[in-house]
């Protein structure tokens, strides 16, 4: 191994491994450093889980996901990392979130299944939706339009203003705190939190309703939400089901290999980064164990819970006061995974039909009980299985995180959130859990979790914008572009899924696709550095114009291609206003305003 590189990259994960593999290809030397033991960072997969309905033997083939769990996303816009799953020679499996949606409030005489979604549709209960008039009645219609005018709002005073009626109260709240790894304040629950370890740091009080609405809308969340309608599980070329971690593993193992004209790529696991330094030409890494590196630049790939912990330690004069004021609106969100197998399909869909849907349970007013709170959303693993295995995952973020964080017993957890289902189908009865579950011995039933909030390379899930009064609409939006910028911490980069708007506005954060388009450009922005790197005037150039808004003459070239209409001057003159100052050069938000516009002038 060398003694110093082009370029070091801090971080495994699905940003770290895809930013060294582009390096590599470019032909420069690349060392990756990883704290942890294992590649994927978050995208890490659980192959030994599944057992057979005695408990007796392991179940091969069927992996379930400790971190990210699905690919949210259809081909486009994000076809870049769609044509990765396909050169890696990855298949898919569809799942439909249309029809086996279980929403249950508690004492409803005959709770039904044929409810739409309950994200999407949060409006469905609403009992005064026509005298509201039907235009943008959705929450997420509502969230992608608002008003920014007039400032940022909390997400809990947001859903109070529409005034939701009954059951479409309820079901909003869900819909906005069920989708964004913060916290929302609901109703008498003490919703309060502090990420994990975090205790004095400045920039991580307790919070309560504090997911932005503003942040929800640059972030893109509703657009995401009303697009995914389904959700997409990876295979081999032989239709086995893979774990999702075999994407990182698949690009990590590309960097390793030795190609003829490329310099083979190195990784060191169990190498905690402690220190970065500038020297006379470039930067030393130092890292607990004693090792030191130097490299001409270094890509930075760690989540926001660890910048937040440990960012102005390891970075020092790299971390300056810009970046460390970015966490008074992005959080790192806490995030648990809770996994079960049944012996049965308790959630019961009928498997003689070919419609391949997942399961989602859902009580949205599971946090107001008085005794035993419950998490309210539930998805199954393996949909449309005839003969098993029944695994069930609870993702909990926000109030879920909250009620199931302190129960340090696996088993006193699984009984919990088992009588929680219980209690979504409204019994009357209680279950014998001894024979619903799959059990490994006679007193520990087959049970997983994995509490991201706590990980000590992790420390939260994804990132999220949160509400804090007295930021300005413009340093919301900008936010994630301040994380990213490197133009005041050369030669150091910054990427991973926080970054992922700033890098490509089409790419939404709290994502993999996201993640993985910040490593590919953060990759090619570091080739054009490295091109001169003692002209820092040069790639300042390059970076803005890189980076900058998109002009209104470029989004005049794609409405008329979108829309297949030809421009009057007023309607570019509404897209000019657009692109360059409410969307942030955002051509899909123009597009969409333009066709309001043409819906109202044009009749």
């Amino acid at each position: 191994m060398p003694d110093h590189f082009d370029c070091i990259v801090l971080g495994a994960g699905i940003a770290g491994v895809t930013a060294a593999r582009e390096l590599k290809n470019a032909g420069k030397s690349v060392l990756i450093l990883e704290a942890s033991n294992h590649v994927g960072g978050r995208m890490c997969s659980k192959d030994d889980f599944v057992l057979t309905d005695d408990g007796g033997a392991r179940r091969d083939g069927f992996p379930v996901e400790e971190g990210a769990h699905f690919i949210h996303v259809d081909d486009d816009p994000y076809k870049e990392f769609w044509a990765e799953i396909k050169r890696q020679k990855f298949r898919h499996e569809k799942y439909s979130k249309f029809n086996h949606v279980r929403v249950a409030f508690p004492g409803d005489p005959d709770p039904n299944w044929s409810l739409p979604q309950p994200a999407t549709w949060a409006h469905t209960y609403d009992q005064n939706l026509f005298e509201m008039g039907l235009k943008n009645s959705g929450l997420f219609g509502k969230i992608k339009n608002f008003d920014i005018a007039n400032g940022d709002q909390p997400a809990k005073k947001f859903v109070e203003s529409i005034k939701y009626q009954g059951k479409g109260h309820d079901m909003a709240l869900y819909a906005v705190s069920s989708h964004t790894p913060g916290i929302l304040a609901l109703d008498d629950l003490p919703a309060k939190l502090c990420p994990p370890n975090h205790t004095g740091d400045p920039y991580c009080k307790s919070v309560e309703d504090n997911i932005s609405v503003a942040g929800l809308t640059f972030d893109k969340v509703p657009d995401q939400l009303r697009e995914e309608l389904y959700e997409f599980k990876m295979l081999g070329p032989d239709k086995q089901r893979y774990g999702f971690d075999r994407l990182p593993k698949a690009i990590l193992k590309e960097f390793e290999q030795e190609e003829p004209g490329k310099i083979k790529g190195n990784i060191l696991y169990e190498h905690e980064v402690t220190g970065v330094e500038k020297i006379e030409k470039g930067i030393r890494i130092k890292t607990r164990n004693g090792m030191e590196f130097t490299a001409d630049a270094a890509i930075c790939t760690f989540s926001v819970g660890m910048l937040l912990h440990k960012g102005t330690h390891i970075f020092g004069q790299f971390f300056p006061e810009e970046k460390k004021k970015v966490f008074s609106i992005i959080k790192p969100g806490p995030i648990a995974k809770f996994v079960m197998q049944f012996r049965e399909c308790v959630w019961g869909y009928d498997h003689r039909t070919n419609d391949n849907n997942m399961a989602l349970l859902v009580n949205p007013t599971g946090h107001k009980q008085k005794e035993n709170p419950q998490p309210r959303t539930f998805f199954t693993s393996f949909p449309y299985l005839e003969n098993g295995p029944y695994v069930l995952t609870a993702l909990m973020m926000g109030v879920d995180y909250l009620i199931i964080k302190n129960m340090s017993n696996d088993k006193m957890a699984a009984e919990y959130i088992f009588r929680r289902i219980e209690e979504i189908y409204n019994r009357k009865g209680h279950w014998d859990w001894k024979e619903k579950l799959v059990w490994k011995s006679n007193d520990e039933p087959n049970v997983y979790r994995k509490d991201w909030g706590a990980d000590t390379w992790s420390r939260g899930g994804n990132s999220y914008i949160g509400y804090n009064e007295g930021k300005s609409i413009e340093e919301i939006k900008n936010v994630r572009e301040t994380l990213k910028n490197p133009l005041e911490t050369l030669p150091v980069f910054w990427a991973g899924e926080a970054t992922a708007p700033a890098y490509n506005n089409q790419y939404q954060p709290l994502s993999v696709h996201g993640a993985y388009i910040s490593g590919i450009e953060a990759a090619r922005d570091v080739v054009t550095y490295l091109e001169n790197p003692d002209d820092k005037s040069s790639f300042k150039k390059y970076y803005n114009e890189k980076y900058k808004k998109v002009s209104a003459e470029k989004v005049m070239v794609a409405v008329p291609h979108t829309l297949s209409i030809n421009l009057r001057k007023k309607e570019f003159k509404i897209i000019e206003k657009y692109a360059n100052k409410h969307t942030n050069g955002d051509i899909g938000l123009a597009v969409e305003d333009l066709l309001d516009y043409a819906i109202r002038d044009r009749g």
